[in-house]
């Protein structure tokens, strides 16, 4: 597959667990949504691990805007936690909000249980997600991030 790869600059001597993810390129030469890679291991255990992650660090310093983050999500695979029965997992936020629990990465998600986790982009995510619910973004993670279910649909 041809594609632009995002490698974490940290490692020394890189090999696949560097490859953060990869932008696919498309036949007519567009990129494609970005795909984490999820054999990818952080050099250092904080260390931002793709761009939502990194675009979540920022937004927290005002850095970035939230529009621009909901951006990135639209261009983006990542995971969402499923429930055993198909539906996706409802979890309270940290501030006692109903919410989805999206991973930006398989090391967030390898962070979380969930009985089920589903790569999917955000046309799917906006399909499931319920009309009470906002979004989690990597809650065990050392930037999380509750989205609006507003701002995501």
């Amino acid at each position: 597959m041809d594609g632009i790869l995002l490698t974490d600059p940290e490692w020394d001597e890189p090999d696949e667990r560097a490859v953060i993810g990869i932008w696919p390129l498309r036949e007519d030469g567009t990129t494609g949504p970005f795909r984490p890679n999820p054999g990818y291991v952080p050099r250092f255990e904080n260390s931002p691990t793709d761009p939502i992650d990194a675009a979540v660090r920022l937004a927290m310093h005002g850095e970035v805007e939230i529009e621009q983050l909901r951006e990135l999500l639209a261009d983006s695979e990542f995971w969402l936690a499923f429930n055993g029965d198909g539906r996706p997992l409802l979890v309270r936020s940290p501030d006692e909000v109903l919410c989805v629990v999206v991973a930006t990465s398989a090391v967030h998600r390898d962070r979380l249980f969930a009985p089920d986790w589903r790569t999917v982009e955000l046309f799917e995510l906006r399909a499931v997600l319920p009309d009470d619910a906002d979004v989690l973004v990597n809650p065990e993670g050392a930037a999380w991030v509750r989205l609006s279910g507003g701002l995501i649909r």
